[in-house]
């Protein structure tokens, strides 16, 4: 049976996109760019380095100042162009221009300052190498300079330099990010550019592990805040995070390099190591990196064993039922049921919550020709033993875990410029992504049974071990082109890939008898059985939950990036995806059982054919931003996209037990789709760099798995387009360098106010109307201070930063009214306060550097949750990290 779904059309309003565009620029033999570089006395800086980026091909030139500060770069085509001028201990400074004109001459004077700042370039935000200051979005870059200073245990950890971003899940492998409120399948993850998330990975109960881009091998981590569906297509909701990884590049000589990556925590013994060589030429650079890691169980702050959660049952703030209570109401509680029953933290230590595994990664670069270059590499990551933090009894009555994690991606990029005067670029990427992980859950089942005559009522326990084997494999294409018309930079491109999901699950269960409720002399009395008896030995079953399944999209996109005036730029652009879900007939997978006897009944069409299904959607999406130019310094943005995700495979065909219950498929569940409007400022200097940014998101048709029915074996849930939400908010940083004597004190953070509010949608359970209530997962209020001094000549620096999140007043009304609220639930609604304090040294000239970071995490060994997280966050932590670099 196949399914035609309506498509959803987005008016733009970018004709100029099509109407605007000029004739190609003429050939410009010997246009130059020339200028000064001084220091803020006027004396010239000398041998300054200065890169200039054609924004159009790609291709750039570097030269060095000479002694009189003084640079000349010639030769130089029609084209708008990025000029970038660097001198150590003095921060980078940049400007962008454009040469309009056959042999025009454009002369710069750079005033450099002493200090730390960078000059951030984004290669997400358009899909090509950008100045972010060219950029109508928030564009955070965290370097891989910056990263060595962070020392972090994992890539997640290392995304909370970013205003707007908090972590899900914790552990060295289980975090992920949560951007601007939304997380998992609703954030777009990439991996150099290319697309990290699938479609079989689950919403709200899992997400897109961050972790399998290994943080030994990341080179820099960018962030894109605002709607990415124009030209990421699916699941860039709240914004798009790329993780670049190790990049080999030519050099002007045959050259061997070398390196080492060393990171300890004392808090888990954790240890990291990763090793890198490779040899570089003017024709070919090849380079291998390989890492080992190992974590134990962390441990959580001093006052972990202050934790009692008893308090919440006996004022009835949170419930536990009771197996014979529940069903037949006899009231003398015997029989607990196993979920949510309470407990007393007696250790720091947080069980299961290590892991291990290796990486390795293997890249190339290669010359074809004068303008032709291919880079190919091959990422291969292995996780084992990974716990879910403080998923075990007592703490909970379930145990998850990853006994393994493999990940294998092959990639390869063509990339030429300069073909034409107006055909400036050609991408053509191919890659193919296999991911294979076994998921393991173990959980016990309880319930009553009565005899032919009501009594003896058993009460029987099913303790199963399930084993769910998730197998995605995801074969994709990108072609892209850059067009240079004019003042229009326009880039077009299609994309397309399909993510085939097949599951193999194998459960493993026993039956015992917990007890009886016998017909005494007074009426019921229970009978409680000293252990459990077993009944028989272990039975195999082997259910499926997805079907054998595949996703496919199929996108074209269009942008343009428009210079009307020196103080006035225009970015937009459309895209066309066809999503299609196509399923096959699976063994196993049963949907008949699950929904059978529902009350009422489950709507027509919702369930899919079990001889094989096919559903396909259209979608139109667009953006349009502006960026006015108030001097070099100040830059005002704005921006309005729209945004746009697919159901994934989980949420359209999922059958079978939950954690409370079963669920159903639901193939008519309609896409999240929204408004995402961003206006802000930026402000850069050599002295100073700050933004801010005021951001208003609207989401149509947010998707939640809720009780729609009920059947003979208990509540039936399926997925549906439950509510309409907005989260707006503010974002700002600010980096300060002040020249003391010989270094440099630079005072630096970043904040980020949130607010969530429903607009629409009903609580299933009471039929109450929650317009006007808290989103959930919204925390109102996050910032990262610092003061970092550094030595001017970068040998020596300290620095101190405290990061802080205020409590959450404002809570969800369907996680306070659910009758399946856990303690854990108002223990992550906390507010926190955590210091660090960090020193490093930096031996050597930069060819042959040694770094030696030691850092005390959490100082204060403050015990404290991520918000809106299951299990404690690590305690105080002694890391050191070692950075070798040579060649």
């Amino acid at each position: 049976m196949r399914r035609v779904l309506p498509f959803r059309s987005v008016p733009s309003g970018l004709l100029f996109l099509f109407l605007l565009l000029l004739p190609g620029g003429r050939a410009a033999l010997a246009s130059t760019i020339a200028g000064t570089a001084a220091d803020p006395s006027g004396a010239p800086v000398a041998s300054a380095r200065v890169t200039v980026l054609n924004l159009a091909t790609g291709a750039q030139v570097a030269v060095e100042a000479d002694a009189e500060g003084r640079f000349r770069v010639p030769d130089l085509t029609v084209g708008i162009y990025r000029v970038e001028i660097a001198r150590q201990g003095f921060s980078v400074d940049a400007r962008t221009v454009a040469i309009a004109d056959v042999a025009e001459t454009i002369e710069l004077a750079f005033v450099l300052h002493p200090g730390g700042l960078s000059s951030e370039v984004t290669v997400t935000a358009t899909r090509n190498q950008r100045d972010e200051r060219l950029v109508p979005l928030r564009v955070d870059s965290v370097p891989r300079e910056q990263l060595e200073t962070v020392n972090p245990v994992s890539t997640a950890d290392a995304l909370l330099q970013v205003p707007g971003v908090s972590t899900v899940g914790a552990g060295p492998y289980q975090a992920r990010p949560r951007l601007r409120g939304l997380d998992s399948t609703r954030v777009l993850v990439l991996v150099d550019g290319e697309r990290l998330n699938n479609a079989r990975t689950a919403t709200d109960r899992a997400g897109t592990e961050v972790g399998l881009a290994d943080i030994g091998s990341v080179d820099s981590l960018e962030v894109v805040s605002g709607a990415g569906s124009v030209l990421y297509g699916t699941d860039a909701l709240s914004g798009t995070i790329n993780i670049i990884t190790n990049q080999p590049s030519f050099s002007d000589t045959l050259r061997l390099d070398y390196g080492f990556n060393g990171y300890y925590s004392s808090n888990e013994n954790g240890r990291r190591g990763t090793g890198t060589f490779g040899v570089s030429h003017p024709r070919f650079a090849v380079q291998v990196l390989g890492s080992l890691e190992e974590y134990d169980d962390y441990e959580a702050g001093r006052d972990a064993t202050a934790e009692d959660v008893r308090p919440y049952y006996a004022d009835g703030t949170v419930t536990q039922g009771d197996t014979i209570d529940d069903n037949f109401g006899f009231g003398f509680n015997a029989f607990p049921d196993p979920f949510n029953a309470p407990y007393v933290r007696t250790s720091t230590v947080i069980p299961t919550s290590g892991a291990k595994g290796n990486n390795l990664n293997v890249a190339g670069l290669f010359a074809l020709g004068a303008t032709d270059t291919l880079r190919v590499k091959y990422i291969r990551r292995r996780m084992e033993d990974v716990g879910f933090p403080d998923f075990e009894q007592p703490y909970f009555f379930q145990r998850v875990s990853l006994p393994y994690s493999d990940f294998d991606r092959l990639s390869a990029r063509y990339e030429r410029h300069s073909i034409a005067p107006w055909f400036t670029n050609l991408k053509v990427s191919a890659y193919y992504q296999d991911q294979k992980r076994l998921l393991r859950n173990e959980f016990p089942v309880q319930f009553p049974v009565p005899s032919p005559r009501f009594f003896p009522i058993n009460v029987f326990r099913l303790d199963i071990q399930s084993d769910t084997e998730q197998h995605v494999n995801t074969p994709g294409v990108d072609v892209q082109g850059t067009f240079l018309l004019g003042r229009h930079v326009v880039t077009a491109g299609t994309t397309v890939y399909r993510d085939n999901s097949a599951d193999t699950r194998t459960n493993i269960s026993q039956m015992s008898t917990v007890g009886q409720v016998v017909l005494g002399t007074r009426g019921p009395q229970p009978v409680v059985f000293p252990s459990l008896v077993p009944m028989g030995g272990p039975t195999t079953s082997n259910p499926v939950r997805v079907p054998n399944a595949d996703f496919q999209d199929v996108g074209v996109f269009v942008q343009d990036e428009y210079e009307v005036a020196p103080w006035l730029r225009l970015v937009a652009g459309l895209r066309l995806d066809n999503y299609r879900v196509r399923t096959e007939a699976t063994p196993g997978y049963d949907v008949a059982s699950v929904v059978e006897g529902a009350t009422p009944p489950l709507p027509a069409g919702s369930l899919p054919d079990a001889n094989g299904d096919s559903t396909s959607r259209t979608a139109f999406t667009g953006d349009l931003g502006a960026l006015f130019r108030v001097n070099d310094a100040v830059v005002v943005l704005a921006h309005y996209g729209r945004s746009y995700r697919h159901a994934n495979l989980e949420e359209l065909l999922y059958a079978g037990s939950a954690t409370v219950g079963s669920i159903a498929p639901n193939l008519l569940v309609e896409p999240e789709t929204g408004h995402n409007l961003d206006v802000g400022v930026k402000f850069r200097s050599s002295r100073y760099a700050a933004s801010l940014t005021y951001f208003n998101n609207t989401y149509d048709g947010f998707i939640s798995t809720e009780i729609v029915s009920t059947t003979p074996e208990g509540a039936l849930s399926q997925a549906l387009n439950f509510a309409d939400v907005r989260i707006q908010g503010l974002e700002g940083n600010a980096e300060v360098p002040i020249v003391l004597g010989r270094g440099v004190l630079t005072p630096f953070g970043h904040l980020a106010w949130t607010h969530g509010e429903v607009l629409s949608g009903t609580n299933p359970l009471s039929g109450a109307s929650l317009a006007g209530t808290p989103q959930d997962n919204i925390t109102p209020f996050r910032a990262m201070l610092g003061l970092r001094f550094t030595d001017l000549r970068n040998r020596f620096w300290g620095e101190y930063g405290v990061r802080l999140a205020t409590d959450v007043e404002r809570v969800a009304r369907t996680l306070i009214d659910s009758p399946y609220l856990i303690p854990q639930d108002l223990l992550g609604l906390e507010g926190y306060t955590v210091q660090r304090v960090a020193v490093g040294f930096n031996i050597g000239p930069d060819a042959r550097r040694l770094g030696i970071v030691a850092a005390v995490e959490n100082l204060t060994d403050a015990y404290y949750r991520e918000q809106f997280q299951f299990a404690p966050a690590r305690g105080r932590s002694f890391t050191l990290g070692l950075n070798v670099k040579g060649r």
